[in-house]
């Protein structure tokens, strides 16, 4: 109801009894009519009735105006609590409310008659912008998306305004409409982009994962696809992060109440791997292996089934060596058959170079970071471009780092071995025992005479034609090794690796068979495991070996439990 004003009343008034009194004062006393007891005369009644008329034909459209315009701002006060109600709905929930009936009456104590028409029963209209009508939170909006955060409220207060918002463009018509020209029209702009904050979360290699509002959005350990999320979610939205198993005790959670950005560093210490200040993350290092035959149902979760031409990454997430339990995740960084360059049936002998070396002397190769120094078990096969044997050493190079899906073959070492069965290339100058080994020397395995004796090639000639001098560095045979030499990589730097450190100069070995006592100390190990010589003397050095073997990796421990699955091939590498 429209109420006037006092100062509108008082007036109106006025004009009236100075119209009535100047009407007294006129008469014409000729024709005076008696005032009775009872009231006006006629004729003054008729005066007083047509002055009324003309005052409220005066007065009257002021007053509709003024209810008009009572009524619309009334209407925009309406729009603006059922707005409020809609961003305390989204605030809440982490979703838009599916109609305004949704708001009573929990959000807004109205009935939802009074919600959805106004006062003159015409309909109000609630719309949402397309683009992100279906908002998840879990998922989150782009930050093309966010600018889209938007709602309409849409009344009319003289007809039904029937809008139609099927896409973005009937929408920001809506948005843009100039309501001056048509005043009953009262539209409300909701942008709510204000309600989000942006979470940032990127890994690399292995990781751990993630959920949001309790929506599992991210757990593969595999290594591929890498981790790139960068969206914005309501504030208030609950964020789970975990390192060990898929979130039944997440080492992170809290609600998202800022923009914040998270890193998975799998190198860090357990508990500590999500990381909102990224430091310097300390070297991820892997073990990388090869396994004598093809494997089906290995019993690892993350690479249950995987080929003897394929590289097995042993690494983070939760990673750890002996002592203790041996545990680590398993992923393929390359498959070697699987590839239309390599026609390779099986690996044997594989070495991740990590830094640019030049080898050889006479005649030299340059070595990038990267590239993966291989041999395989067959007869003379094109790999590539290259004709290999099984006595020869190859170089892979990615075409992109750290992808092997594709790539270049090169002859390295060239009919240099009766078969190549285990490498590494020392790359920098190192000190095993009493022997310094120089930087561009290989040492070796063979299938040929000293089969279980570690060997040292220093290279003069390398490609096609291959030339150099052999020597033993440790006879296998002085420290308890009698079986056949199928992996070696050389420590060449002290580093921290599944929770344990390795000195330079250390030896990581495997070999064919299981062997009853290896080392001075006479430790049993099988084919499944891995194993390290600290070295105090080399045949070169002193004329003797003397070393002892300490077990790195219990095959058994992380599914590697039999004769297929024996080690062959063994490296570190940087955790892909």
């Amino acid at each position: 109801m429209y109420v006037l004003s006092k100062d509108v009343v008082c007036s109106s008034l006025l004009v009236a009894r100075q119209t009535i009194v100047r009407i007294l004062l006129l008469r014409d006393t000729r024709y005076e009519i008696p005032i009775t007891s009872n009231g006006f005369s006629l004729l003054e009644l008729i005066g007083v009735i047509a002055i009324i008329a003309i005052l409220g034909s005066v007065i009257t459209p002021n007053v509709i105006n003024h209810l008009n315009a009572a009524a619309r701002d009334a209407e925009l006060e309406t729009l603006d609590g059922i707005a409020h109600a809609i961003e305390v709905y989204l605030r809440e929930n982490h979703t838009w409310p599916p109609t305004l009936v949704s708001l009573s009456p929990n959000y807004l104590s109205t009935n939802t008659v009074q919600l959805t028409q106004n006062d003159r029963g015409f309909p109000r209209y609630f719309f949402v912008h397309p683009d992100i009508s279906a908002i998840t939170n879990a998922t989150g909006l782009s930050s093309s998306e966010i600018d889209d955060a938007q709602f309409l409220l849409i009344s009319n207060l003289k007809a039904d305004a029937v809008p139609t918002i099927t896409n973005a463009a009937e929408f920001d018509a809506w948005w843009n409409t100039d309501e001056s020209s048509t005043p009953d029209l009262k539209i409300h702009r909701g942008q709510v982009s204000d309600l989000f904050s942006l979470l940032t979360l990127n890994a690399t290699g292995s990781r751990g994962g993630y959920q949001i509002d309790g929506t599992t959005t991210n757990w593969d350990c595999q290594t591929k696809p890498e981790l790139d999320h960068n969206k914005y979610h309501l504030t208030g939205t609950t964020v789970a992060f975990d390192e060990i198993s898929q979130y039944a005790i997440p080492e992170v959670q809290f609600s998202l109440a800022k923009d914040l950005s998270y890193r998975f560093d799998p190198c860090h210490a357990t508990g500590s791997r999500w990381r909102t200040v990224p430091s310097a993350n300390p070297e991820c290092w892997s073990l990388w292996i090869t396994t004598d035959k093809d494997v089906s149902g290995s019993g690892d979760p993350c690479l249950d089934t995987w080929d003897d031409a394929e590289i097995v990454q042993v690494g983070q997430a939760y990673f750890s060596l002996e002592p203790g339990t041996s545990a680590g995740t398993f992923s393929s960084p390359a498959n070697m058959e699987n590839q239309s360059l390599l026609g390779l049936a099986s690996l044997h002998a594989i070495h991740y170079v990590t830094r640019n070396i030049t080898v050889g002397s006479t005649t030299t190769f340059d070595l990038l970071a990267g590239d993966l120094l291989l041999a395989h078990h067959g007869g003379l096969e094109l790999v590539g471009a290259v004709w290999t044997g099984k006595e020869d050493v190859f170089v892979f190079r990615p075409n992109t780092a750290g992808d092997y899906g594709s790539g270049t073959v090169s002859m390295l070492l060239n009919d240099f071995s009766g078969h190549a069965h285990a490498i590494s290339l020392v790359e920098t100058a190192t000190v095993v025992g009493d022997t310094t080994l120089s930087a561009g020397s290989f040492l070796f395995g063979t299938s040929g005479g000293g089969k279980n004796d570690i060997q040292l090639f220093t290279p003069t000639e390398v490609g096609s034609t291959t030339s150099g001098t052999t020597s033993i560095l440790i006879d296998g045979a002085s420290i308890g090794m009698t079986k056949e030499v199928t992996g070696l990589d050389l420590i060449e730097t002290s580093l921290m690796i599944g929770g344990i450190t390795l000195d330079s100069g250390t030896i990581l070995v495997t070999l064919k068979d299981d062997n009853p006592g290896v080392g001075t100390n006479r430790i049993a190990t099988l084919e499944e495991d891995i194993f390290y010589l600290t070295v105090t003397s080399t045949e070169i050095g002193s004329g003797s070996s003397v070393a002892t073997a300490t077990l790195l990796l219990e095959g058994a421990d992380v599914n590697l439990d039999s004769k297929d699955e024996a080690v062959h091939g063994l490296s570190l590498a940087p955790t892909l």
